[in-house]
């Protein structure tokens, strides 16, 4: 009896000691456990797994393959501090660098795009070329912002084919690349055709003559082209293999949330359809002034299109607030009109009355769902708004991206989202 109590005493001493010299491992491999677990996390928890991992590559690897939006984007900012801009790339990490590149997360592409031109790749101007053909100008623009260190040769035949795009600030930056590989001037500055803000709707817009003025420019240097063409032979561009892995598209996964009428939808309730998930607030003037446009497109193509509207009002602002704005659709309250200690089923119930008043100002045809505890907003990175993140009839994420969008633009994102992935 009394070995065996010396036996079990020693066993317990030994596993006591074994936790506490490994304690800290063991808490890494639960925090890490945790966080990819997590549907939703902070920004924050993703990058503190990653930078104090024992070995911050493999969590910047598990993070990309948790298919998680946040898990995702996270990763590719984190890749700086993971691997310095001097040291080789490891070819695991540059794969997912090139993936990254033709994301459907913007985001995602933006920050992976800006390391590739840091580091100088040499599939840069592949990768930069896929923008050129997107549907979306806001990515045009990003793909034309990688080829400023591109030479002329590999760059002007890219560049030639957006002198007749339909958006002035595309051919307005295609021609200042075209004036640095030429040296000479065509006529047009980015100011005379840049977009202002509207600030009734809070949406951006051309100047009237802005696209004329872009066309003007465009037509002197498709002049000069017809003169040099013979200079610039056509070059391929092979696109990298594992760019191409970014076709397959993330899962958006599922999600059940409620109506201000407290009829419950799911996202696997459209199965079938493409999906455009639109993050607004009643606060956010660009998300009210982009409303029209979403009225348009659901009423054009409600058999095949299901938008719904996921409220972010109840989520805290940076000083703690809940719902401490005014509705778009309201003159803004007095400094001293906030309480900062309402009751939370006083706020939420005012809330309520605002998103309800703003559905009913607006006319809005589709499903509005409200995200009480951030759960949606924060799965899909709402914080920033307007966001919006259009998936597929098969439930896969095939847009993400942050700012409003024009109707024509949006119908042209719904069409490919109604296309396998792929193709064009």
């Amino acid at each position: 009896m009394e070995n065996r109590l010396r036996l079990i005493l020693g066993l317990g001493i030994l596993i006591v000691t074994g936790v506490w010299f490994f304690r800290e491992p063991l808490r890494g491999r639960i925090r890490e456990r945790a966080t990819l677990a997590n549907e939703a996390p902070a920004s924050e928890l993703v990058d503190e797994m990653i930078e104090q991992a024992d070995e911050p590559r493999a969590d910047l690897l598990a993070a990309w393959n948790s298919g998680r939006i946040v898990h995702r984007e996270r990763a590719v900012r984190s890749f700086p501090n993971v691997v310095r801009s001097n040291q080789p790339l490891p070819l695991d990490l540059e794969n997912l660098l090139l993936s990254a590149a033709l994301d459907p997360d913007l985001s995602v592409r933006e920050a992976a795009l800006g390391i590739l031109q840091a580091r100088r790749h040499p599939a840069l101007a592949a990768v930069a070329a896929e923008q050129l053909r997107d549907v979306d100008p806001q990515v045009r623009w990003l793909g034309l912002r990688q080829l400023k260190s591109v030479d002329a040769a590999t760059g002007v035949p890219m560049v030639i084919p957006l002198l007749n795009d339909p958006d002035p600030t595309t051919i307005a930056l295609s021609l200042r690349l075209l004036e640095s590989w030429s040296g000479r001037s065509f006529g047009v500055t980015l100011g005379e055709t840049a977009a202002i803000e509207n600030e009734q709707t809070g949406l951006w817009e051309y100047r009237p003559g802005s696209l004329e003025r872009a066309g003007a420019g465009a037509a002197q240097a498709r002049e000069w082209w017809l003169e040099h063409h013979g200079s610039f032979p056509p070059a391929p561009l092979p696109l990298p293999a594992a760019a191409g892995a970014a076709r397959s598209t993330v899962p958006a996964g599922d999600f059940q949330l409620r109506t201000l009428a407290g009829r419950s939808l799911r996202l696997s309730d459209f199965r079938g359809k493409v999906v455009l998930i639109n993050f607004w607030t009643t606060w956010c003037t660009a998300c009210v002034g982009e409303m029209p446009g979403l009225i348009a497109l659901q009423k054009k193509h409600g058999d095949s299109l299901a938008i719904l509207g996921v409220s972010l009002d109840f989520v805290p602002d940076s000083h703690g607030h809940t719902g401490g704005h005014s509705a778009a659709e309201e003159p803004a309250p007095d400094a001293g009109d906030h309480e900062d200690h309402e009751a939370p089923a006083v706020a939420l119930k005012r809330i309520r009355e605002k998103v309800a008043r703003t559905i009913e100002a607006r006319g809005i045809n589709y499903p509005i769902l409200l995200d009480e505890r951030n759960e949606v907003g924060g799965r899909f990175n709402g914080g920033e708004l307007p966001t919006t993140v259009i998936i597929d009839g098969e439930g896969k994420v095939r847009r993400r991206f942050v700012g409003a969008r024009s109707l024509p633009v949006l119908e042209a994102m719904i069409a490919q989202a109604g296309r396998k992935p792929g193709l064009p």
